[in-house]
């Protein structure tokens, strides 16, 4: 009877979700010891219930949650859960561990992970993923894969985002560098098997940041494999399939500490026969999974939830407990409104999302709410102007004041007129004086730093969380001797007193000994102190929201150009020599500078071979096909989605079958009818203003280079009428019509692209774009006041 009754329990589909990430981007928010990273809200719900909501939805029925730090209150939170039947989730807690090595050999020694045959594999998980995939497909493919070969003992969910580079326009502005997604210090290299009968096999998978240009291979993968391909493009989404020979090999290799370094160093193994098997399975187009590694990826995140990328994991599909207490409805301009508890909002207040306003909460006249995320019970006074922000519980903001891309914790408070700029952090319990302005990237609490703090959580006794909650961190209860060890490690920070007189709280002080500051092999001693100050301030800067990351990327191109033997003396050699008269470029290889662009072989014209794929695709094969085409060039020639825009536009205008003396009306009509069917891919291509920018561009290169389809487009009323034609399909935007006129209003006299610019009927379409864009945003608010006005006092 017991011997039945194991096999039935083992027999159940298992999942392990770590609650630690053991690193310090959240601090000094998880200092408070009441909020381990899993419990800080997204959108108004803790990160862990989006963990398990999916792991239940993906049929998983015992789920263990191994808690490092602050395991009684997670355990407190899961227990007070309303989960839906199907799951059992029990907390393992083990304060001694210091690292995600050590949690699963852990769990190996529990011996918790069981299974009637090895070929039945359980689920791994960190606690800040957030997804929509389907992963019982994955799941399934790793049983046949393990049936076949016990060696393939784990699958890696990766999802393509980019790589990360520094692309230029014309003009030499940035127009792309990563993902936001991708934490900047993210600069993932893989080497795939895509040949493999079994799957995409993972042959090398390099984590380290982009310091090198270079990248470790074995030679006998080479001859053993008949097709590699290399790829930066993926992001490890912190999902894995694993057969429980994961965890035994944990337990055999001690040197394991963290599961990327167990990925990068199993796939390195050699011996032919011997030697373990990951493979990749990479999500769909649809399919939504991301890591937030920090509060820059926490913000981005929080966006693409509220844009519906992560459709059904939207606002107002409330995970299972809180569709019983909160109930959002999206109103104009993506913002959520909670509908059970309603929200009271002053008259003139001006509301734009995506975001959100939580349960009771309640918002002055004539203030400005525009991309935030406002939680529950929340007070904002008169004149408050609010960008960007994540506004936890309970926070009250009084009149005249600014923030803008911030989080404010539970229970803050922002006095009258004061500033809170971009990738400040005030933490729960703080005051701000007011008038206060405080410093870019500034993070305030009123608790205490600890040695062990993690960023899900604070390393210590869990007993003592509530009790200290109230300190305002200036006294340490620890011994004299952890204070001065304290001391040494705590870098000099800004002066104190900027919080004001009636200030509550202090300017967190980094700890450089938590960051990546050195090379492995430096030696403190030898660095200076004012540099390893400016290092450790760029990489806190970084992991904030409101970060601009283009001086990181250029200056990791850089090195790695000048690892390669590249340097700007060498720039001249890479000049163009034939410049077209038309005064635009025939090589969009080269930058600016005529320097070729890093990653593009010398000789390809990657414009013109992407517009002849576009010309041998098929009107009756599907769009995708076409994409995922311009996809794999993109990545082989290092070129961009602005590229794959243009190239595609230009190919448009080429298979336009116009005789001479075809008309605005002739060629417009032709246009509308290509558009049927590019329309879609322009829709999947464009994911900023930059590609829409570029496929105007690609219209004024199409406008001058002659022909018959140039001669009509150059003339009145042909170029306002096709942009009129993109903006009306909303393929292009007020924001990129008016981006590219301010650019264009700006060239030469004598550059033919300003005399496009310049026609009459351009600036009529230019003017009435503008008149347009104005308009709503004056109805944006008159339309917040007069839906406000029932429910003002």
């Amino acid at each position: 009877m017991g011997g039945g009754d194991d096999n039935k329990r083992e027999s159940k589909l298992q999942a392990v979700l770590l609650a630690d990430s053991f690193l310090n981007t959240f601090q000094p928010i998880t200092l408070d010891k009441v909020t381990p990273k899993v419990l800080c809200p997204l959108n108004n719900v803790a990160l862990l219930d989006y963990g398990i909501e999916f792991l239940a939805g993906a049929g998983v029925e015992e789920l263990f949650v191994f808690c490092a730090t602050s395991g009684d209150t997670v355990e407190e939170y899961v227990q007070k859960s309303n989960w839906t039947s199907s799951i059992n989730v029990k907390c393992v807690k083990d304060s001694s561990v210091t690292n995600a090595g050590d949690a699963l050999r852990y769990l190996d020694k529990l011996n918790v992970i069981r299974s009637d045959s090895q070929a039945d594999p359980f689920i791994l998980m960190t606690g800040d993923v957030i997804t929509n995939v389907d992963i019982v497909p994955a799941i399934e493919e790793h049983k046949r894969r393990y049936k076949k070969d016990n060696t393939a003992i784990m699958t890696v969910l990766m999802k393509e985002v980019g790589g990360w580079g520094v692309e230029e326009d014309q003009n030499g502005e940035i127009i792309s560098h990563s993902s936001s997604i991708r934490s900047v210090s993210d600069d993932l290299f893989i080497a795939l098997n895509t040949a493999s009968p079994a799957g995409n096999r993972i042959l090398s998978y390099d984590s380290n940041p982009g310091n090198t240009s270079s990248t470790k291979i074995p030679t006998s993968f080479f001859a053993a494999n008949a097709q590699i391909e290399l790829r930066n493009d993926l992001l490890d989404t912190g999902i894995y399939i694993c057969s429980p020979d994961v965890l035994a090999r944990f337990s055999d290799e001690f040197d394991f500490l963290e599961i990327s370094k167990f990925i990068s160093n199993i796939v390195a193994e050699e011996e032919e026969g011997l030697q373990n098997k990951i493979f990749a399975s990479i999500l769909k187009s649809n399919e939504y999974a991301a890591r937030i590694h920090d509060l820059r990826t926490y913000h981005a995140v929080s966006r693409d939830l509220l844009k519906r990328w992560c459709y059904p994991i939207v606002p107002d599909n409330q995970p299972t407990g809180y569709d019983k207490i909160y109930r959002y409805e999206m109103q104009r301009h993506m913002m959520y409104v909670e509908q059970k508890g309603k929200e009271k909002l002053g008259r003139c207040t001006s509301l734009k999302g995506p975001g959100m306003i939580g349960s009771f909460s309640k918002v002055g006249n004539e203030t400005s709410i525009h991309g935030t995320v406002i939680g529950n019970s929340c007070l904002i006074g008169d004149g408050v102007s609010i960008t960007d922000a994540h506004i936890w519980d309970n926070v009250t903001i009084e009149d005249g004041a600014t923030i803008c891309e911030a989080v404010l914790c539970n229970d803050c408070v922002i006095k009258k007129g004061a500033v809170i700029p971009k990738g400040c952090v005030i933490g729960r319990g703080c005051v701000i004086d007011e008038n206060i302005e405080l410093p870019e990237f500034s993070r305030i609490t009123i608790f205490e730093d600890k040695d062990d703090d993690d960023d899900f959580s604070d390393f210590g006794d869990d007993s003592s969380s509530s009790s200290d909650s109230s300190s305002d961190g200036s006294n340490s209860e620890s011994s004299d001797d952890s204070i001065e060890e304290n001391k040494k490690k705590v870098l000099p920070v800004l002066k104190s007193g900027i919080l004001g007189v009636n200030g509550k709280g202090r300017l967190w002080k980094a700890n450089y000994e938590d960051f990546e500051v050195f090379d492995e092999d430096s030696d403190v001693d030898s660095d200076d102190e004012e540099d390893v100050e400016k290092r450790t301030k760029l990489i806190i800067e970084a992991q904030s929201i409101g970060f601009d990351p283009t001086s990181v990327f250029s200056q990791r191109k850089q090195s790695q150009l000048e690892e390669d033997g590249f340097s700007d003396d060498e720039a001249d050699d890479n000049k163009s020599e034939d410049d077209s008269e038309g005064g635009f470029k025939d090589d969009w290889n080269l930058d600016e500078d005529g320097t070729l662009i890093t990653g593009r072989q010398e000789g390809v014209n990657v414009i013109e071979d992407l517009k002849n794929i576009c010309l041998e695709h098929e009107v009756t094969t599907p769009i995708e096909n076409l994409r995922i085409e311009l996809n794999s060039y993109k990545f082989s020639q290092n070129a961009s989605f602005g590229d794959c825009v243009t190239g595609a536009m230009l190919a448009i205008f080429e298979r336009l079958d116009l005789k001479a003396g075809t008309g605005a009306a002739g060629l417009v009509t032709s246009f509308k009818a290509e558009l049927k069917h590019w329309g879609e891919l322009f829709e999947k291509l464009c994911h900023t203003v930059d590609e829409e920018k570029s496929l105007i561009k690609a219209i004024e290169t199409a406008a001058i280079s002659g022909g018959v389809v140039g001669d009509v487009l150059s003339k009145e009323p042909s170029f306002r009428l096709v942009l009129q034609t993109l903006h009306t399909e909303d393929i292009i935007s007020d924001e990129a019509v008016l981006a590219w006129a301010a650019s264009a209003s700006e060239a030469d006299d004598e550059n033919p692209r300003k005399k496009l610019f310049t026609q009459q009927q351009t600036q009529d379409f230019i003017e009435w774009v503008e008149e347009d864009s104005d308009d709503d945003s004056d109805d944006d608010s008159s339309s917040s006041g007069s839906e406000s006005d029932g429910d003002s006092d």
